[in-house]
């Protein structure tokens, strides 16, 4: 009978220790969490934010992705990144009024027939 209640109390200390445990990783990560949020600022980290993709193909896409100043038009396949084009952050914001979404396709369609206008034609040669 004396090994009765020394199971209980063992296992209330085990479990009491158990919380205590959890409890110092829960406040390790709520800690780690508010400086690395002070650290990057009151953005939170967002300095870097994908406006929109574009599929193209299989493993195959365009993004615009917004980088403090610029928007950058990259291209991204499975095995590489390359980058296609870079926007200024205000063209970008005067193409699109503020409040609607921005669309990808009208914007990369405007932006591909103003590259090509630079070339010349076969029938212009």
């Amino acid at each position: 009978m004396n090994g009765t209640p020394d199971m209980i109390t063992a296992g209330l200390k085990m479990i009491a220790s158990l919380g205590v445990v959890l409890a110092m990783i829960l406040f390790l990560l709520y800690g780690i969490r508010r400086l690395n949020s002070q650290r990057m600022g009151v953005a939170g980290g967002k300095r870097i934010q994908v406006l929109e993709s574009h599929y193209m193909g299989v493993k195959k896409t365009i993004s615009l992705v917004r980088v403090p100043g610029k928007v950058l038009v990259l291209g991204i396949s499975g095995d590489r990144i390359n980058l296609l084009d870079t926007l200024d952050e205000d063209i970008v914001q005067q193409e699109t009024p503020p409040g609607t979404p921005t669309s990808f396709g009208p914007m990369l369609s405007d932006r591909l027939k103003k590259m090509g206008s630079g070339f010349k034609r076969k029938e212009d040669r």
